[in-house]
């Protein structure tokens, strides 16, 4: 004789599967997952709290540098760049052979090196500090995970470098919704 109802089915591996998918959706948009317009790297530092052996440089090249590391501090993200010796962290002023005017590399999690190319720099600035803390701004935009863009932004390759100094709304925005 056949029961009168006949026993429940197990869930199989496909339902299991299609809920996990789902799951995963569901948990990327509730954690913030990237909007559309950010611009990400995603090759920065770990956090926004970034540390880098003090340097010495001449007045022309120390200002200008100093002040890259206020202009982020100033902004309301939660980056905040700070000299500190037990730093690994280096930036190093030279002239490099190559065509880049600074360059930002990660040597791990906290730390990182940038260039800052006195060649390519001295040959193009007409205002040599509002250049320098352009580039160092930018540099550490990407210390902060931010990605070239088109974009009214500091991490515009064709901004202005003579008048363009600080991290624009949409950099702190990027940065803010990154960390």
């Amino acid at each position: 004789m056949e029961p009168l109802h006949p026993p429940a089915r197990k869930p199989t591996r496909r339902i299991f599967r299609s809920l996990a998918v789902v799951l995963a959706a569901a948990l990327a948009v509730a954690s913030g997952a990237a909007p559309a317009a950010a611009h990400w790297n995603g090759t920065g530092q770990d956090i926004a709290r970034i540390a880098v052996e003090p340097y010495s440089y001449n007045d022309t090249w120390q200002k200008p540098m100093n002040k890259a590391l206020s202009n982020w501090n100033a902004t309301s993200s939660p980056a905040h760049l700070y000299k500190s010796s037990l730093s690994g962290s280096t930036i190093t002023v030279k002239s490099y052979s190559n065509t880049f005017y600074g360059r930002y590399t990660r040597c791990g999690g906290s730390c990182l090196y940038i260039k800052l190319n006195t060649r390519t720099i001295n040959r193009d600035a007409s205002n040599h500090a509002n250049f320098v803390t352009s580039v160092l701004v930018h540099e550490f935009g990407h210390a902060l995970n931010l990605a070239h863009n088109s974009s009214t932004s500091i991490m515009s390759n064709s901004r202005n470098r003579n008048s363009m100094t600080k991290p624009q709304a949409h950099d702190v925005s990027d940065v803010n919704a990154y960390y």
